[in-house]
């Protein structure tokens, strides 16, 4: 990893199959987590992927990187079932300013 020119991407889904206001806050919940680099919070039951995850913010905390949100929504949001909802985020990481 060098620069500027450095782009590294992880993908995971987020909550499985749970309720439409249930995984509003558990992902909101994990989002805090990512953005906060507490890699250390996430577990299966957050993210599919918790541990490329907690990989990356673990890289991230010792760059000196900030987290931010850059979107937070579920299959619901997509016109699906609230019943069963898959979380979806994203999230971008950069140099303190």
């Amino acid at each position: 990893m060098g620069g500027a020119e450095t782009c590294v991407v992880v993908s995971s889904d987020l909550s499985h199959y749970l309720e439409y206001g249930m995984a509003q806050r558990r992902d909101q919940a994990t989002a805090e987590a990512i953005v906060g680099l507490q890699g250390e919070r996430l577990d299966g039951q957050c993210a599919c992927g918790h541990r490329a995850i907690a990989g990356l913010l673990k890289v991230a905390r010792a760059r000196g990187l900030r987290g931010e949100t850059l979107q937070l929504s579920n299959s619901a949001d997509a016109g699906g079932s609230r019943d069963r909802v898959v979380g979806y985020g994203a999230f971008a990481f950069g140099e303190l300013a």
